[in-house]
């Protein structure tokens, strides 16, 4: 008996490892949690004392349900970081003119005292917009102001344009911060339930094992586990 226990076969998290009972990835656990969940509910010899067949199927909706919401909300996340990273070379790009404005204005160079006006800071040799998203922020409202206060209002590159920027930045920045919130909500909220949803598969492979000793490996099956397709 001690010998039987010992080579059940459970999950191992190990790369390499011999594929177990119990898929790891999410969509194939999901999978097989519903197929799982199905025959449960028609089969009356199985019991968990921790857990009750509709609790585990509560379970296993919410985990699907938050798995789909978790890809949906993420599946924008590349398009936005591409949005992102072309305005930041249009910023970086743009100052050039405010540098042009300010040095046709005060000349060449003392032009540069000004630039700390428009939010435009030094960094080692050179003056730039600050990279971090929020000193970013910080500098695009600088730069709103400085551009009224110089008198560049109706420039090609005045009050419009860095109007138009910086509202797309703060957009941008706005949606990338609750994509990513919410995806990480969700993720974790996904990975509490799929630690149960394992922890019930494996204690069923177990019970199976100890109801169905001969034909255990065709009533897992039955049931979905069918490890060649995870």
């Amino acid at each position: 008996m001690q010998e039987e226990i010992k080579n059940i076969p459970v999950e191992s998290g190990k790369k390499g490892s011999q594929t177990g009972n119990v898929p790891r990835a999410d969509i194939e656990l999901g999978s097989l949690c519903e197929l799982v969940a199905q025959n449960w509910q028609k089969s009356k010899w199985l019991t968990l004392q921790w857990l009750p067949v509709a609790e585990f199927v509560n379970s296993v909706a919410l985990y699907n349900a938050l798995l789909t919401d978790k890809t949906v909300q993420g599946s924008g996340r590349p398009k936005l970081t591409d949005d992102l990273r072309d305005l930041d070379k249009q910023i970086d790009s743009s100052i050039e003119y405010i540098k042009g404005y300010l040095s046709d204005k005060y000349g060449k160079k003392k032009a540069p005292a000004a630039y700390a006006g428009f939010g435009i800071v030094r960094q080692g040799t050179v003056f730039i917009i600050p990279k971090d998203r929020t000193s970013r922020k910080k500098s695009l409202a600088q730069m709103q102001k400085g551009i009224a206060l110089e008198g560049f209002t109706k420039n090609t590159y005045g009050k419009a344009y860095w109007d138009d920027i910086k509202q797309k930045f703060d957009d941008f920045v706005a949606q990338a911060i609750q994509t990513d919130s919410g995806v990480s909500i969700k993720t974790g909220n996904k990975n509490v339930l799929k630690t149960v949803l394992k922890k019930a598969l494996n204690a069923i492979v177990l019970a199976t094992k100890a109801n169905f000793p001969d034909t255990w490996k065709a009533v897992l099956r039955d049931w979905g586990f069918q490890k060649e397709k995870y």
